[in-house]
């Protein structure tokens, strides 16, 4: 079965989360930034997994433009959707569900929140200073959650 991660990514937690499913996954699995790379065509793969970052409460505007564009098509694949996000319980529910189109949501085998990791010398000045005053963060954080890419990479097995 031929999975595609398809993702974007602004400093490099998502990328390093697409990776770490990959190699959950096994090697028939292909990776793709979004942000990098032009829009893969989707018809030779039976599973699409699809996953962004948060910034300012709302994934990139890359991931939000290709499932509109792609939405009939993701509709006739298994898919997984998952987030990059600092937010923990409701709150990261909501910023998962409200990162994809309903329909997808809805249709998708599994959908997590990865957690999230701080590349604080990535980051732009302004980026620095909205996560100093907003989030109250001041230094890189490793939240990226193993347990929660694995039961995402468990539930695709599973069906």
């Amino acid at each position: 079965m031929k999975t595609i991660i398809i993702y974007t990514s602004k400093y490099g937690c998502t990328e390093k989360a697409a990776y770490l499913l990959k190699n959950q996954l096994g090697d028939e699995t292909e990776v793709v930034n979004l942000m990098l790379a032009k829009e893969p065509t989707l018809e030779r793969y039976d599973t699409v997994i699809l996953g962004g970052s948060i910034y300012y409460g709302k994934i990139q505007k890359q991931m939000t433009a290709f499932t509109s564009k792609y939405i009939n098509e993701l509709d006739k694949k298994r898919v997984g959707l998952f987030i990059c996000a600092g937010a923990k319980g409701e709150e990261a529910t909501q910023e998962l569900k409200s990162s994809f189109p309903e329909k997808l949501y809805n249709q998708s085998i599994t959908k997590e929140v990865f957690g999230d990791e701080i590349y604080e010398e990535k980051m732009t000045v302004l980026d620095r200073l909205v996560l100093r005053v907003v989030k109250g963060k001041n230094k890189s954080v490793n939240g990226l959650s193993q347990e929660a890419i694995e039961r995402f990479a468990l539930a695709l097995k599973k069906r």
